[in-house]
């Protein structure tokens, strides 16, 4: 199947914004995973805690799913307006019914990245021939076909690797810790506080399309009929979210951590801020100069 089905919502992004004029506090759902990665849902928290979604009159809520797939699933049957993703589960899953486009990225490159110990023998990820590679989950996990992608463009075969399922968060990283696994391939965004934190790592990005974002805001076609005006203003909400974390992590830590609607300190906004500085090369804004920051390319999806 093609991979066009996924993405052609995106030449249209620009365009979301057209149409009759836009009504105040019109409402979005953002269905989000429940055990996915804190950082997944920085651009949403700092949108809400900076005022941008009021000022792109928008009333958008989030409701925390247990199983990030049945996340989807309920975004495509039209029950949730907007859902984050990566592009894989939504062609994994196009056969039970998982029909969704995705209009914007939340990334500027591609989300997997390999990892290995600063200090360890492997230099490339051609050296990880015959080694164990940590993945959240060997079932069906988008994890393993990222990264199997990844390794096949530096010359491995999936018979030339283990890969072993690990878990998510603190239970991977405590499993590459441990020795269990060589490297880990997981998203950069769940490596980065334990970076931040003081794990010494050497990441290796994806050979053909390291440049490539693979994930972003993903809505059924029912919904982007329904709503083009509110994704519109959505994704500029994120855009901005994005360009303050770029110009003013600090500021944006703040906003986040008074979002999440829990008690913060000084610390907490300082450590945030540190993750926010390492990743924000891999947000949209990484050009905070260019006209089409969150678009997906299509060029670089066909070759993915």
């Amino acid at each position: 199947m093609c991979i066009r089905r996924w993405i052609a919502g995106v030449g249209f992004l620009a365009a979301l914004a057209a149409g009759p004029a836009f009504a105040d506090d019109t409402p979005l759902s953002v269905i989000l995973g429940k055990r996915t990665p804190a950082l997944l849902n920085t651009l949403n928290l700092v949108a809400e805690g900076a005022g941008f979604y009021k000022e792109e009159r928008l009333r958008v809520t989030t409701t925390l799913i247990d199983d990030p797939i049945q996340a989807l699933k309920i975004c495509a049957r039209g029950e949730g307006d907007i859902c984050p993703t990566a592009i894989e589960p939504m062609v994994s899953r196009y056969d039970e019914g998982v029909r969704m486009r995705m209009f914007l990225a939340s990334s500027s490159k591609f989300a997997v990245v390999t990892a290995v110990a600063e200090d360890s023998p492997i230099k490339s990820l051609a050296d990880l021939k015959g080694k164990s590679i940590g993945v959240h989950s060997i079932d069906g996990s988008a994890g393993v076909f990222t990264t199997q992608s990844a390794l096949a463009a530096a010359g491995l075969t999936p018979a030339d690797v283990t890969m072993v399922g690990v878990g998510m968060n603190q239970q991977a990283m405590d499993a590459f810790a441990a020795g269990k696994v060589a490297a880990v391939g997981l998203p950069l965004y769940e490596i980065i506080p334990f970076m931040v934190a003081g794990t010494k790592l050497r990441i290796f990005r994806h050979p053909l399309v390291g440049d490539v974002p693979n994930q972003g805001f993903a809505a059924a076609p029912s919904v982007i009929a329904a709503k083009p005006d509110a994704l519109g203003h959505f994704s500029r909400a994120m855009v901005k979210a994005s360009l303050l974390i770029r110009y003013n992590p600090k500021v944006a830590a703040r906003y986040m951590l008074a979002a999440a609607g829990k008690p913060f300190t000084d610390g907490d906004v300082e450590r945030n801020a540190a993750e926010l500085n390492v990743w924000e090369d891999d947000l949209p804004a990484a050009d905070a100069h260019s006209r089409q920051i969150g678009a997906i390319s299509q060029s670089g999806m066909q070759k993915y």
